[in-house]
């Protein structure tokens, strides 16, 4: 708990930093001029971005034998997705198989499951992601921004490779891996488990890669409508390789996902590409209103 409240000082102090950098009166001012119309567009992609990982959810645990309905996935999803926005890493969307399990359609072995194995995937197609967009926007990055960029497309690479190669490769090798990392060792039974059902949904990686492909394309989207909330001119293109590019520092497990760290991340980011500072720290504060708005619909679960 202690920590908890220490990285949530952490964001806070980095975020008065932010403030105290940039003229506080421009950032309001953009917020007075937001476009509500653009803003509600925003979040009903976001909202159809939800959608598509419940389904995901809820076609995975339907192929692991769990009868589960998409209504109760739906509301799994949308509770860890709320947890996951004020934990550090975005970490309290592992909550997601207990809210299934609670409302008796799938255990937690096969939540986990269902949830682990496309997420090694989705790490590793975010490094990428993140990779095109700064070959697109290498011309105006500056170098000194690249250092935390590099650190958490390491980060995500280590990571989605790891879960990969645990979940998704014979037994011997991924044992032998496991069996090195004391904290998991007590977990052997569970983990068997776990990886069994990962392998049984292997085979559907083409779907997996459908969703993530519409989902960062509706990520993009949303993007797009905040920036033109704030008569940002940006490309669809280019708010699509910057939400990758972007959110990767979300994930960076100092404050809870990442606050204080993106919003600077994305502030210099826009800056480098000749947009106002103030009106840069107004979008990410808009992103990050804009899906706890929608998030909050999983409240029903967390409650």
């Amino acid at each position: 708990m202690r920590r908890r409240w220490l990285q949530t000082l952490l964001g806070v102090l980095i975020f008065a930093l932010l403030l105290y950098k940039i003229d506080v009166r421009e950032v309001l001012e953009a917020f007075k001029g937001v476009n509500l119309l653009y803003f509600g567009l925003a979040a009903a992609a976001y909202f159809c971005y939800d959608v598509l990982m419940a389904f995901r959810l809820h076609y995975l645990l339907s192929r692991l034998g769990a009868r589960n309905s998409f209504k109760e996935a739906f509301f799994a999803h949308m509770g860890g997705m709320v947890a996951s926005d004020v934990t550090p890493a975005r970490s309290g969307y592992l909550l997601t198989p207990y809210f299934l399990k609670k409302d008796g359609s799938a255990g937690i072995t096969e939540g986990l499951a269902a949830i682990l194995a496309p997420q090694g995937f989705e790490f590793v197609m975010k490094v990428v992601g993140g990779f095109l967009g700064f070959l697109f926007f290498v011309s105006a990055l500056d170098t000194n921004l690249l250092v935390p960029l590099s650190v958490a497309a390491v980060a995500f690479l280590m990571i989605g490779v790891l879960t990969l190669v645990i979940l998704w490769t014979r037994e011997g090798i991924s044992s032998s891996l496991l069996s090195k990392i004391p904290a998991l060792r007590r977990f052997d039974e569970k983990y068997n488990r776990v990886k069994d059902l990962s392998l049984e949904i292997k085979s559907d990686l083409p779907v997996i890669f459908a969703i993530y492909m519409a989902c960062w394309l509706l990520m993009g989207l949303q993007w797009f409508f905040l920036a033109k909330a704030l008569d940002i001119d940006l490309s669809f293109v280019a708010c699509f390789l910057l939400h990758p590019l972007i959110t990767l520092l979300a994930f960076v497990p100092l404050t809870p996902a990442g606050f204080g760290i993106m919003e600077g991340g994305t502030a210099a980011v826009f800056h480098m590409l000749g947009i106002n500072v103030g009106v840069a720290l107004t979008f990410s504060l808009l992103v990050r209103i804009n899906c706890i708005v929608v998030d909050a619909i999983g409240l029903k679960e967390v409650f």
